[in-house]
């Protein structure tokens, strides 16, 4: 539920500025809707009539030489629609952010007592439910050369490949992110891959890829890796949405600070 009134609560804010802007905009206007004009186009000839509604009044042609006169009605009119479909919006968001339920259905299995919750089997899996069978679902790793004598590991001992993405996975699991260790996928044009991590934003329940490009001074390598990103997005994988990438080079290695931030962007939020 604090999840929904964040959300609702940053559109009121933006809801707010666009009311704000509407009444700066309305305040420059030389028309002030007095007397009532409505502006009718013709958009075969591309011209402009204005009448007063609910009159018998003829519609009287606007030339170019007096377009700002419909400009100005056109404005006035599509200012005050805006403003009435901002405030209901507001109205609506309002009740929702004032009701007195106490809890969401994604909440409301976790408030009942440990005791009750086990006799029931609940509609929606609580987050760590959730986890719990995500992690559990089996996969097949990569695995290592036979002749690979390096021996990389976590603080889980997960064995990887090397020291840069040690310090990747035990940042995650400092933040309580689930991930899963070159887990495989396939990618059209590339076929079965295993990318480096397959984490879980577990608020949104969105799965992202984690890609570490850590020899991007070599060009053969780097020639590989960007094709290999350029056919993640082909398929529908994106940069900054669904797909995490992190490079170094010799001079260059990899950036803690960003790393952290890169987490909390994409995996905590």
């Amino acid at each position: 539920m604090e999840n929904i009134k964040a959300l609702l609560n940053n559109r009121r804010n933006e809801l707010i500025k666009l009311r704000q802007e509407i009444e700066k905009r309305f305040s420059k206007l030389k028309y002030k809707g007095n007397p009532q004009y409505r502006v009718r186009i013709s958009a075969r000839k591309n011209q402009f009539y204005v009448k007063m509604p609910g009159t018998d009044s003829k519609e009287k042609y606007i030339s170019k030489n007096n377009i700002e006169k419909a400009r100005q009605i056109a404005t006035y009119d599509y200012l005050n629609e805006m403003m009435r479909i901002i405030d209901t919006e507001l109205q609506q968001i309002d009740r929702i952010l004032n009701s007195k339920q106490k809890y969401s259905p994604e909440e409301y299995y976790e408030s009942l007592c440990p005791a009750r919750q086990n006799l029931i089997t609940p509609v929606i899996q609580t987050d760590n439910q959730f986890v719990k069978s995500w992690l559990a679902q089996p996969y097949e790793q990569k695995g290592f050369d036979f002749n690979d004598q390096t021996d990389f590991r976590t603080i889980k001992n997960e064995r990887v490949r090397s020291k840069s993405e040690i310090i990747i996975a035990n940042t995650l699991e400092r933040k309580h992110v689930p991930y899963k260790y070159e887990c495989p996928i396939y990618l059209k044009e590339l076929g079965i891959i295993h990318p480096d991590f397959t984490a879980l934003n577990v608020k949104r329940r969105k799965i992202v890829y984690w890609e570490h490009l850590g020899k991007m001074d070599d060009e053969g390598y780097a020639r590989k890796n960007t094709f290999r990103i350029n056919v993640y997005q082909k398929n529908g994988i994106f940069i900054g949405d669904n797909l995490i990438v992190t490079v170094e080079t010799s001079a260059m290695p990899l950036d803690i600070r960003l790393l952290e931030s890169l987490i909390d962007h994409h995996l905590l939020q």
